[in-house]
């Protein structure tokens, strides 16, 4: 099984704009993506401007569905407007958890 998590920033003025396009995309995710194990959200506690997304997926298939869905498509898109760096994707083995 393979997990990633994704790390952002986003510039002062836009972080609410951010925490409602994540809402509005963890939904999707949850709602269209049997095949993710889990997918979290997480906002730093200490610069509320920074986020890292916490993924994995039951296999091949289910991680392709989860980066060719139109609502992935449009949450990068909104990360790319809005980010002045590119998001830091980093890949996992995943050994286990709750």
């Amino acid at each position: 099984m393979n997990a990633k998590t994704v790390e952002f920033e986003v510039p002062k003025g836009k972080r609410e704009q951010m925490i409602e396009a994540i809402e509005i995309f963890t939904r999707a995710v949850h709602v269209s993506e049997p095949g993710s194990r889990f997918y979290v959200s997480l906002q730093d506690k200490t610069n509320l401007n920074k986020f890292t997304h916490i993924m994995a997926f039951e296999n091949e298939g289910a991680e392709l569905k989860h980066k060719t869905a139109g609502y992935t498509e449009e949450f990068f898109q909104i990360l790319d407007n809005i980010c002045k760096n590119k998001p830091v994707i980093k890949e996992f083995n995943y050994l286990g958890g709750l």
